[in-house]
C-alpha cells in the first residue's frame, strides 16, 4: 500500500491508502520524490479549472527515481533519477501526424485530465521519462516541466533567438522562465514587466537586466529607453491580462510576433484592429514536445537557468493544504512551491 493525496472538493485534500500500482510492459514505476504546484493546480484547488473535476490526484510536475521497469523498456534502468513529460496523446490525429502532439485532438495531461503523481509511487509510460542531470536535484527537477513550456514558447515566437530583442509581460514563474530561456538561447536584450516589485527583483536575481514595474512606469517610455531605435523582435504575453496585451498592441513596432503564453479566462476584449493594421502575428503556444524537454534539461545542466532562486518554499506533501494557503497569502512574491514526498 502507499499514501496518495486526492483533491476531493474545493480546498479539500484527503490522504488515502491505496495499492501500489502495477506496471505494464512499457511502463516504469517511479518512487516520487517531489511534485511542483502549478497555476492549473491552484485553479483546480479553488474549483475554477474548466477542464479538471473532483476527485483528482494532481501532480504533473513530478520528479522521482525508477524502482521497477516493464519488460519492453530498454532505454531506462532502475535507479535512474527522472522527470516526466505529462502528455498522453493518440499518435493518430492530424496534429500528432505532423509532430505537434502537444495539441493532440485527444490530449490528456497527467495530473489534469487523468491521475497525477501526488503519491508515493507512480506508474507511467517509460517513454515520458527523462533522466535528470547529476547537478539537478529532485526539487529543482520539478521545474523542468515549466521550463519546457518556456522553451517551447520562445521558439514559437523566434526560430532563432540569437541577437534578438525580447519583451516579456509578467514576471511570474512562466514569465521568468521565458525571459531566462530567451537569454539562454542567445537573445540580446530582454525586458520583463510586472506590477509586483518582489517578482521583478527575483527576475533581476535570475539574470534579467531590465525589469520594469509598469504600475509606475509607462510601458512605451520603458521600451523606448531600453531598446531605442533597435525596437523589439518578439513579445511574450505571460500575464493573461487583456489590459497588458492591449498596451503592447498600442505601442510596439509593427509586424512583430506576439506569443500568447498566459491562459486567459473568458473572452478578453482585444484590440484586433491594431493586429490587422500593424500586421502583428498573434501566436498561441501550448506545453511542449520532446525536443523542448531535451533543450530544457540541457539548459539546466549547463547552469544557464537559475532554478534555485525561483523556488520560494518547500513543504512535505502531507502539508499540501498549508502550501496552497501560503501561495494565496503571498501572491506578490511566491514563485515555485514544491511538495516533497
Amino acid at each position: 500500500m502507499m499514501k496518495q493525496i486526492v483533491l476531493t472538493a474545493k480546498e479539500t485534500f484527503e490522504m488515502r491508502e491505496v495499492p501500489v500500482p502495477e506496471i505494464t510492459s512499457d511502463q516504469a514505476l517511479v518512487r516520487v520524490k517531489a511534485v511542483g504546484i502549478c497555476g492549473s493546480d491552484i485553479h483546480a484547488y479553488y474549483g475554477e479549472h474548466p477542464f479538471m473535476s473532483f476527485p483528482i490526484v494532481l501532480g504533473h510536475e513530478m520528479a522521482g527515481e525508477i524502482v521497477e521497469l516493464g519488460d519492453n523498456v530498454s532505454d531506462k534502468k532502475v535507479g535512474d533519477r527522472v522527470v516526466m513529460r505529462p502528455q498522453k496523446v493518440c499518435g493518430r490525429c492530424r496534429p500528432c501526424r505532423q509532430g505537434r502532439y502537444n495539441i493532440c485532438e485527444s490530449l490528456e495531461v497527467v495530473g489534469c485530465q487523468c491521475m497525477g503523481g501526488s503519491s508515493e509511487y507512480f506508474a507511467v509510460d517509460a517513454e515520458l521519462l527523462y533522466r535528470l542531470p547529476e547537478n539537478v536535484d529532485f526539487i529543482q527537477g520539478t521545474v523542468i516541466e515549466p521550463l519546457s513550456v518556456a522553451v517551447h514558447a520562445v521558439k514559437r515566437g523566434l526560430n532563432d533567438p540569437e541577437g534578438k530583442n525580447v519583451l516579456v509581460l509578467g514576471a511570474g514563474t512562466i514569465g521568468n522562465l521565458v525571459a531566462q530561456s530567451a537569454k539562454a538561447l542567445g537573445a540580446s536584450k530582454i525586458m520583463v514587466t510586472d506590477f509586483y516589485d518582489d517578482k521583478l527583483e527575483i527576475a533581476r536575481e535570475c539574470g534579467i537586466d531590465c525589469a520594469v514595474n509598469t504600475g509606475r512606469e509607462d510601458l512605451a517610455d520603458a521600451i523606448e529607453k531600453y531598446f531605442g531605435s533597435e525596437g523589439i523582435d518578439a513579445v511574450y504575453e505571460c500575464t493573461a491580462n487583456p489590459k497588458a496585451l492591449n498596451q503592447v498592441l498600442g505601442c510596439v513596432g509593427k509586424g512583430i510576433p506576439i506569443v500568447i503564453v498566459g491562459v486567459f479566462a473568458g473572452l478578453p476584449g482585444i484590440n484586433i484592429a491594431n493586429v490587422q493594421d500593424r500586421e502583428y502575428s498573434l501566436i498561441g503556444t501550448l506545453m511542449y514536445v520532446h525536443e523542448d524537454y531535451v533543450e530544457a534539461i540541457r539548459l539546466a545542466d549547463d547552469g544557464k537557468i537559475d532554478i534555485h532562486t525561483l523556488i520560494s518554499r518547500v513543504f512535505p506533501i502531507k502539508d499540501c493544504k498549508e502550501a496552497y494557503e501560503y501561495i494565496e497569502a503571498n501572491k506578490q512574491k511566491a514563485q515555485k512551491v514544491i511538495l516533497t514526498v
